[in-house]
């Protein structure tokens, strides 16, 4: 065979080999799911689920909040440790955005169509508070690992690419004590939950 051929052979096998090794980690991953019946159901939208010490990190992830009809959008985000939040003001008015959680921050106010950043170091759960309108309430749940989950409108979750292995499954919500429960993760393989939040 012509040296020239063997090289591109090699590197054909070579990208072949790279890739077919990619998509078997990624296919390794498994999935946890289910569905959270809060009661009251008017804090369905204040939860969150998510697996407690999972090993290993993931580079950082840009996010965004946004200010827009006096609310906080989306009520609660879910992160890992840190990522960086863009908070945006997408109303006509000027907002402030500050947190009185873990080692606190005030970004203090700007106008429409602008945008501060804030990086979240450390693990924990912060209240994000407008001074200017005391009304408006935000979350932004700080995980140890990526591994979680805000509910959605029919009360469901869903976790994906999760290493294998038995974790603690848990559910924080903003009112009520969420329930903690071992599960184990198999490659490729799916762990549905039916898990229930009340006073």
């Amino acid at each position: 065979m012509h040296p020239t051929w063997m090289k591109h052979s090699l590197r054909l096998a070579l990208l072949l080999l790279g890739t077919s090794v990619a998509l078997t980690a990624l296919a390794e991953g498994g999935t946890v799911s289910g569905k959270v019946d809060v009661q009251p159901a008017r804090y369905q939208d204040e939860t969150v689920v998510y697996l407690k010490q999972v090993p290993g990190t993931r580079a950082p992830v840009p996010r965004a909040m946004d200010q827009k009809g006096m609310k906080f959008l989306p009520m609660i985000l879910a992160i890992q440790a840190g990522d960086t939040v863009d908070f945006l003001n997408h109303d006509g008015v000027e907002h402030n955005v500050y947190s009185p959680d873990n080692e606190a921050f005030n970004l203090g106010t700007f106008k429409s169509e602008d945008k501060r950043s804030y990086t979240f170091e450390k693990p924990g759960v912060y209240k994000i508070r407008c001074s200017i309108h005391p009304e408006m309430l935000g979350y932004v749940f700080v995980g140890q690992n990526p591994y979680a989950a805000v509910l959605d409108r029919k009360g469901r979750f869903s976790i994906k690419d999760v290493p294998p292995g038995t974790y603690v499954l848990a559910v924080w919500n903003a009112n009520l004590k969420g329930p903690e429960k071992s599960i184990t993760v198999r490659a490729g393989g799916t762990v549905e939950e039916s898990l229930t939040v009340k006073r």
